[in-house]
Parts: structure tokens; sequence; C-alpha cells
């Protein structure tokens, strides 16, 4: 699911950014650091806390993992724009449930989550998302596996989206989705060889705002989707990769049948622990989308998914990504656009349970026709303080800007508050 750092936090960090050496000679026994901390790869949000972390509920050979979310906030801007504002207070409420085998080998499980939100004085900007899924791994031997997944999804997209806005829709758009996996991966000595099949149907919902009837439906489609690949192992951590995608998109109604189109890429990288402070996971290629219309333009360009992990102290993790894809549309007058977005993460272990986070992610889009472009700009504080194993508390405060706009889109900022407490199993 589409599933967010003040000046004291600030200088909090730039303290915190000591040698990995230092900081273990410094105060070991005080934060309770194990060999398992250290490991190369280990960052905050992954860490283990053995005195703070739920022990779920054991059933046999399985373990099912539980919480329940609930809080309050208050959102500046329910629709995006930047005259006649609507703002109102809401309550968040989220289940989360997860059944995993604990097999030496091979693996099986089921998940089902809910994220909702309800607004006090505007309840047609309420949303409820929930998933239902499970999967099965089968291990061949150390080195081969294959994996099947499925999830049905209901979820939506945001009001204040670009694609959205200039679609004419002035209310969150909820959809269905029913999605397939297959996952399968072997290795020959230094070489390995992966592959991905992928199946996604998505399902709009019709609603009538201000006796307007939005016919989101025609935009319902099918998507078949697929990777193969191959890495080269230099050494332990150590891949040079190589790999093909293409991706199939079927509209459902004949009047969307010219949206139809097909996309193929080629990626070249490699996924690299440098020194156990940096790591990368780059692949950068070229892509093409076509399309059966014969009057809409094709999209082709670069190609790029990377992800750079920098772990200056074992109390401070910072991530850095950028990504550029091609995408679906929901408007009448564009098909796709390519899409260009990344940003940069920090999450500091303050104390052993009081984690701070901080996030900035910029988010560029691109539509060929009409030629028309969105900047946005999202900066996320979060805290979140552990009161014991079951029980925890989080805030977050995101602001939102459109710092550009083309054509119909509307500039506009945004603020969103929250509070919730997490009682886990």
């Amino acid at each position: 699911m589409v599933s967010r750092i003040p000046a004291r936090l600030a200088g909090a960090l730039l303290l915190g950014a000591v040698p990995v050496t230092g900081a273990l000679a410094q105060q070991p026994a005080a934060v309770g650091i194990t060999r398992q901390d250290v490991e190369r790869g280990v960052t905050v949000d992954s860490r283990q806390r053995r005195d703070y972390d739920p022990l779920g509920v054991r059933l046999g050979g399985f373990v099912l993992n539980g919480a329940v979310d609930i809080g309050p906030g208050f959102d500046s801007n329910l629709q995006g724009t930047k005259n006649n504002r609507k703002s109102d207070g809401f309550v968040d409420e989220a289940v989360t449930l997860k059944l995993d085998s604990d097999w030496t080998t091979h693996a099986l499980g089921a998940f089902a989550n809910m994220d909702a939100r309800q607004y006090f004085s505007n309840s047609g900007f309420d949303w409820t998302d929930w998933e239902l899924g499970g999967y099965g791994r089968y291990d061949f031997n150390a080195f081969s596996s294959l994996e099947g997944r499925y999830r049905h999804i209901r979820d939506h997209l945001d009001v204040f989206s670009p694609d959205v806005q200039t679609a004419g829709v002035t209310r969150p758009v909820p959809y269905s989705s029913d999605e397939f996996q297959l996952n399968g991966n072997t290795r020959f000595n230094r070489v390995g060889l992966f592959g991905n099949g992928y199946y996604r149907t998505f399902r709009y919902d019709d609603f009538t705002v201000n006796g307007i009837r939005n016919t989101v439906s025609q935009n319902d489609f099918d998507t078949v989707a697929g990777v193969i690949g191959t890495n080269y192992a230099f050494d332990e951590g150590r891949f040079a990769t190589l790999q093909f995608r293409v991706q199939d998109v079927s509209y459902t109604q004949t009047i969307s049948h010219p949206r139809d189109s097909f996309t193929w890429a080629v990626l070249t990288g490699f996924r690299y622990d440098f020194d156990g402070v940096w790591q990368a996971n780059v692949n950068i290629g070229y892509q093409e989308r076509t399309f059966k219309g014969p009057g809409i333009k094709p999209l082709s360009g670069p190609a790029v998914d990377a992800q750079v992990t920098w772990a200056p102290t074992l109390l401070t993790t910072v991530r850095f990504n950028v990504a550029r894809t091609i995408e679906e549309s929901i408007r009448q007058n564009a098909v796709s656009y390519t899409r260009t977005y990344g940003g940069i993460s920090v999450d500091h272990e303050f104390r052993r349970n009081l984690i701070f986070g901080g996030q900035f992610r910029i988010d560029y889009r691109e539509y060929p026709s009409p030629n028309e472009t969105a900047l946005d700009g999202v900066f996320i504080a979060s805290a979140r303080y552990l009161l014991n194993r079951s029980m925890s508390l989080l805030g977050t405060y995101s602001y939102i800007q459109r710092f550009q706009a083309t054509g119909g889109f509307e500039e506009f900022d945004r603020n969103l508050i929250q509070l919730r407490l997490r009682i886990a199993l």
C-alpha cells in the first residue's frame, strides 16, 4: 500500500556522526550492542531491540505477529488546492497481522493489513485500505528457491496526486487489485540467475460528486510484467548485475484499447558492500513504451533504480535513492507519464527505545501530450518511542509542496500531523 528534522534533531544527528569504531569503544554496555547489531547490512530500522521487540505468538511451527494502531491527526489542505482550502482533523486506525513459518528450510505464510482514516467534518475524503494474501517458498538447496505470492488489495489514489487533480476528480479514487507473483533464483559458482513473473489487475470505482458522475472505471487495466537477470559475484556482498524487463498493459474497456502498451527495459549495474559503512544497489539502463493507438507518441529514455546506504555510526543510518519509471495515468488526455523521484532519509537511534527519523524527497512527473510537468517536494519528521514490548508511540509531521507546475496542475502546500499509539502482540 500508497502504504513521512527540526534544528534540535539535526544537532543530535551531527553529534552522533563519529566513527563506528569510536561508538563501539565508548558505550557497548550502555546500549547493549551485540555481534548481531554490528553485522554488515544492519540498519537502525532493521536492528533487533531484544528488550522492546514484540515476541509474537508461537503456534506450532509458525509465529503470529500483529499490531493495532490508532490516533488523531490534522490535515491543513484536504484537496491539495491553492485557494479555497479545506482543513480538518481526523482519526487513523491500522491493523496488521502476519503468520510466518519458523522452519529451517522452505517457508509458508499469510498476512492481512488494514489502514483507514475518517475526517471529522468531511466524510467524502474518508478512505479504507486493506490487503489480504499469502506466500509459499520451496528451497531446492542453499542457493536455489522458488516462491509464489498472492494478495488482494483495496487501495486509493490520493486527491493531491497530480494525476488525480488534472483528471478532474476531487475525491480520493478507490480501486481494487489482485496480484500474483512468481520469483525464482539459483546460483552456479559465481554466476547467479534470477527471474520474476508478475500479473496484476486494477479496477477503479465510479462515484458521484456534486451530481457529476466520475467514470474512472474506464481506466481499468490488467498488466503482466517479467524480469530475468544474472549477476556475477566478485566477492561476498559484491555483485555485477544485468537484467531485462518487459511489461504489457491491456485495458478492459473497448474505448480505452488505444491506450494498451508494451514496455521493455535493459539495466546493468552492481550491488556492492564497499566496507560495511557504504552499501549500494545501482541499476542504470534504457526503457521504451509503445502504444496500440497510432496517434499516441512512444515514451523512451533512461531507466534508473538506485539505492545507497551510509552508516556513519552504529546509531545513524542515511539512505539515498533515485528511480525513473514510466507509469499509467487516469487522465483522459494523457495515457502514461515519466516519473523521476528520489530523496534522502535519516534514522537515528537517540536512545535504545527512542528513534528519530527525517526524510526529504522529490517527485517529478512529465506528461508528453499535452506537454505538462509537476514537481512535488515532501519533508517528513518522525519520532518513535518504544514504551515496552507491546506498546509504542509514533508522532509524524509531513509537509508537502508543489514547487513547480504547468498546464492544469495547481501549486499548493499541505501540512499533515499524526500521532499514533501502537499495541502489538
